[in-house]
């Protein structure tokens, strides 16, 4: 098969992925009550929030300055990452 021919395919299969995605997300959903929409959202929210396994983050040893840092890392016998920020890491933005 010559180049043009397979570069002419990729649009075609993007097409028929969007598509399959696009049918398989078209399940008729019923309308939530209103009496129940924050139950609902709450019940939500709790299934989507990372578990504990999931947030490793949370485990990590964080000192106020790198003097503490030095300090912790030669007792533990640890090296030393220096997380810098320039943004708001509470966005996701660093």
């Amino acid at each position: 098969m010559k180049p043009m021919h397979i570069l002419s395919l990729v649009p075609l299969c993007l097409v028929i992925a969007a598509s399959s995605v696009a049918f398989s997300h078209a399940v008729e959903r019923t309308p939530i009550p209103d009496a129940q929409v924050v139950p609902w959202t709450e019940k939500r929210v709790t299934e989507w929030e990372p578990k504990a396994s999931e947030r490793r983050f949370d485990e990590i040893g964080w000192a106020k300055d790198i003097r503490t840092a030095r300090q912790l890392a030669q007792s533990s016998q640890r090296p030393v990452f220096i997380f810098t920020m320039d943004g708001r890491i509470n966005i996701g933005r660093c």
